[in-house]
């Protein structure tokens, strides 16, 4: 889930390594091109607008106005490189910092400046929960913690130390590394986290990374999803640095696997028992490479980095905007007199598509690798507007996104007895089991998601 431009490009490409565990084009786990040491370099240091004043005491999170905001989850990765200059609080729901980086004996080796007090007063005071990312990204390193009893003892610790320092709402864990050893080993590390977070931190959401392909199986997804209170997928990194054609980051269709196909088969087992434990990420880069022909899927002649939607966005105008059919994603390619240049990236069309996925299948939410990566532009803060700020509740007859005295009065209207068309018309949503009628069977499951003004419905 990493990557970056410019100044940032060296750090990106190898944070980039934490996706290509996730997902690749091929039949097999990619390798990690770079150390994971690399990826996150000690000489970055945090952007000044994220740590605030030593002064400032921490607000703590504050409720959320009735019906303002998205109606399901949008979880935000904002990393310690990026401004939190032209963050949209009103449509994001948890605010991911990423990172604390932790080492194999739970000790924390770098907390980049946590508490950040500035973005965690400017969330909680809009209602958006902040949320503490622990990473770790080698694989050895990571099963010497998760198997050693006092190293996890100490990372618990230590976590739950720099959570009350930060006023943190949750914790999400970003391990990730090659190899599958430790993948036996993480539910059950996960498990016992949870139980010590929601113990010693009341109220505490703890998540995971998780993969958007089980690859050699190596995962137990539906093992995990009970773990813990949810896995954002890293549903990008289809494509990168190890490709040997271009392609789509984070195509919703097409070849063997997709995004589509990570909800509908990989995750099988958690998309029809437990869709609410399940965040679907998607990427705010793409990636350059310079090819050997200006044809979709070119061989690759080299890769030039990861990109930003910022720059992105602008550039498919000026060298016009292509939309491969098979992957539903965008891309753009130009010749710069000597070879051909393509980037596959994502814009707000594509995104959406992934959004009305999330929905389809009932996901808790959605989320981002990177905030920031946007910068000023308002295209794919719209889409998330546009996607999910509308999300019909089951009970919710006067459609005001609660479930109340307000929708009984009208389910009383359309009341009409089993086998027997409603008295009135525009009822159907008031036949919440879909059998033509409004009756005692319909009241049962109204009950069940009755929860009084102001507050989300009771029931799936």
């Amino acid at each position: 889930m990493r990557t970056a431009v410019s100044l940032l490009s060296t750090v990106v490409t190898t944070c980039i390594l934490a996706t290509l565990f996730a997902a690749h084009s091929t039949a097999e786990e990619p390798a990690s091109p770079l150390p994971p040491e690399a990826g996150l370099r000690a000489d970055v240091a945090p952007s000044a607008d994220l740590i605030g004043t030593a002064a400032e005491s921490i607000v703590p999170l504050q409720p959320r106005p009735p019906r303002v905001g998205p109606c399901r989850t949008v979880f935000g990765y904002l990393p310690y490189w990026e401004s939190a200059q032209y963050l949209r609080y009103d449509l994001l729901t948890h605010l991911a910092c990423f990172s604390v980086e932790v080492n194999e004996n739970g000790a924390i080796t770098n907390t980049r400046g946590w508490p950040w007090t500035a973005v965690i007063n400017a969330a909680h005071q809009n209602g958006v929960k902040v949320v503490l990312v622990a990473t770790l990204f080698d694989g050895a390193k990571i099963e010497a913690l998760i198997t050693s009893p006092t190293a996890t003892a100490a990372f618990m610790a230590n976590m739950k130390a720099k959570m009350l320092e930060g006023a943190a709402d949750g914790l999400n864990i970003d391990f990730e590394g090659s190899g599958t050893a430790w993948k036996s080993h993480i539910n059950a590390f996960m498990a016992d986290l949870t139980a010590y977070m929601h113990r010693e931190v009341p109220g505490c959401e703890v998540t995971f990374a998780g993969p958007a392909v089980n690859w050699s199986n190596a995962w137990d997804l539906a093992g995990l999803a009970d773990s813990c209170d949810g896995i954002f997928i890293m549903g990008y990194a289809f494509a990168g640095s190890w490709s040997t054609t271009t392609g789509p980051n984070a195509p919703l269709t097409g070849g063997s696997i997709n995004i589509t196909d990570t909800i509908v088969h990989q995750y099988a087992a958690v998309t029809q028992n437990h869709p609410e434990k399940l965040i679907l990420g998607v990427p705010y880069y793409g990636g350059h490479w310079t090819t050997a022909s200006s044809a979709p899927r070119a061989t690759v002649t080299a890769w030039v980095g990861s990109t930003r939607f910022k720059n992105d966005e602008p550039n498919s105008q000026v060298y016009g905007l292509l939309w491969d059919s098979v992957s539903q994603t965008p891309w753009y390619r130009w010749h710069d007199g000597q070879v051909w240049h393509q980037v596959w990236f994502d814009n707000a069309e594509s995104l959406g598509l992934k959004y009305q996925l999330a929905r389809d299948y009932n996901l808790q939410g959605i989320g981002m690798w990177a905030l920031g990566y946007d910068g000023s532009r308002t295209e794919l803060w719209d889409a998330i507007r546009t996607y999910l700020s509308d999300c019909p509740v089951r009970g919710d007859l006067d459609a005001d996104r609660d479930v109340d005295l307000g929708d009984f009065s009208y389910f009383q209207m359309c009341f009409g007895g089993p086998n027997r068309p409603p008295p009135q018309t525009g009822c159907t949503n008031a036949d919440l089991d879909a059998d033509g009628d409004v009756d005692l069977t319909d009241f049962a499951v109204f009950q069940s998601c009755f929860n009084g003004p102001n507050r989300p419905a009771a029931c799936p």
